[in-house]
């Protein structure tokens, strides 16, 4: 495995970090979601080893006829970076759901 960096790869790469964090995929949450800082570094985590390896990496293998298997780098990126995707969008969904539980609670008592 290496690394190649080129402006293009270089280029798409600043572009996946700058439209994921568009998309508030840095925004940790915090007031009442510590618990999910964790599990929301991990989604960040996986989206930028996800994009990474969708644009620097190359690995070529054999000795006489070599062969490159970037492409496996890049669907192995997008479905980590879909997953990443996916991940916050649950623990949004987690983190909506605790919040109309609690104005629930807060109605059920009478506030």
């Amino acid at each position: 495995m290496e690394f190649t960096f080129t402006p293009v790869r270089i280029g798409i790469l600043v572009a996946l970090l700058a439209g994921f964090w568009l998309l508030g995929g840095f925004n940790i949450p915090g007031d009442g979601f510590g618990y999910l800082r964790k599990p929301w570094l991990y989604s960040i985590l996986l989206f930028g080893l996800g994009s990474v390896c969708a644009t620097i990496v190359d690995h070529w293998v054999g000795n006489l006829d070599r062969s490159n298997l970037r492409w496996l780098y890049v669907v192995m990126g997008v479905l980590g970076m879909g997953g990443a995707f996916m991940y916050q969008h649950v623990l949004k969904s987690r983190m909506k759901m605790e919040l109309e539980s609690l104005a629930m609670l807060d109605i059920d008592a009478g506030i």
